[in-house]
Parts: structure tokens; sequence; C-alpha cells
């Protein structure tokens, strides 16, 4: 009874620090996956997703995953092997090995500037953070977002220090006047 309490305060404790999001991240190019098929390690194997955003399987060939959950990708890949009747019943785990596409940049007035590894509740000051601070000459109250929506680049002005930075962001710190 004690070994359970002690499990549950640390799973109490550690919970919110663990990456439960890793289960809604949603594929993007360059991203390593290791995919498990079970009973089938022939056609188990670790893959880069392309910058078209697709992996090669046996069998079955080239197959568009960019933009779906680890748990959408396996869910995909059984479909296609049981409809091109190649398996039957198999058992499919994607596991997210590396995040290449989780980067952002970040320019101008910090010590470091350069592309980071960002996760959801990277925020601007904690980028401009991994970039070593600020410079002497930094504007610190806000900054500049430039982010590509529906394809087209938008330039956000005076974003404020906590807003959170999404994947392809390029985050822009200005100069003071003063």
């Amino acid at each position: 009874m004690r070994n359970i309490a002690v499990l549950l305060i640390v799973i109490f404790i550690l919970g919110p620090l663990c990456p439960a999001s890793a289960q809604n991240f949603r594929v993007g190019k360059g991203d390593l996956l290791s995919i498990k098929v079970y009973e089938h390690e022939d056609l188990s194997m670790n893959v880069r997703v392309s910058a078209d955003g697709t992996i090669k399987m046996p069998f079955i060939g080239s197959v568009k995953v960019s933009g779906m959950t680890g748990g959408e990708i396996s869910e995909h890949l059984v479909r296609l092997y049981v409809d091109e009747e190649y398996l039957v019943n198999p058992q499919i785990n994607v596991f997210i090995d590396e995040y290449r596409s989780r980067k952002a940049n970040i320019l101008g007035q910090v010590n470091e500037p350069g592309r980071y590894e960002i996760d959801e509740d990277t925020s601007i000051m904690v980028l401009v953070t991994m970039a070593s601070g600020f410079t002497r000459r930094a504007y610190k109250k806000s900054a500049q977002v430039i982010r590509r929506v529906n394809g087209e680049k938008e330039i956000i002005e005076d974003v404020d220090m906590g807003g959170k930075v999404i994947p392809g962001d390029i985050i822009v710190i200005q100069e003071s006047f003063f």
C-alpha cells in the first residue's frame, strides 16, 4: 500500500513535467520516426520524414504523414497494410524520436541569434533565454514575429514577451531607441 502511495505522489509531482503533448505532436519534415510492427521485425524501422512530408515503407511505398500525430500514423499504416492485403490485423506503433520540425529562429538584439528547438509552451522570453539573453541595446518589452499563416508571410508587431512561439516563427528583437 505504501508503494502505491509513493508512486501516486511521484506521478502527481512529475506528471506536469512529462511531455504529455508529445502524443498530440503533429509530425513535420525532418522528424525522425521509430516504427515498430510487432511480429514483423523486417517491417520495423527508423525513418526520417522527407521534405515532401512522406516516409517510405516496405510493400506500400511512399506514405504521407506530415501533419499527423503518432497515433494517426499508426492507424493509417495499419489500414494501408490491411487494405493492400500484406498483413492481417497488424500491431503498429509509431514513436517520434527526434523533433526537427519544432524549431524557431530568433534574430536581432540577442547574444546568440539562431535556430532553436521549441515545444508548445515556449514563449518569446524563453527563446531569448535560449539565445543567451538580450544585448545591451535590445528593446526588452516586445518583439516582432514573422509567421506563415495559410502559406502567406505575416508580420506581427509589438508581441508581448510572454507570447507563445510556434514552429517556423522568426522572432526579431528590435533595437531600443534609448
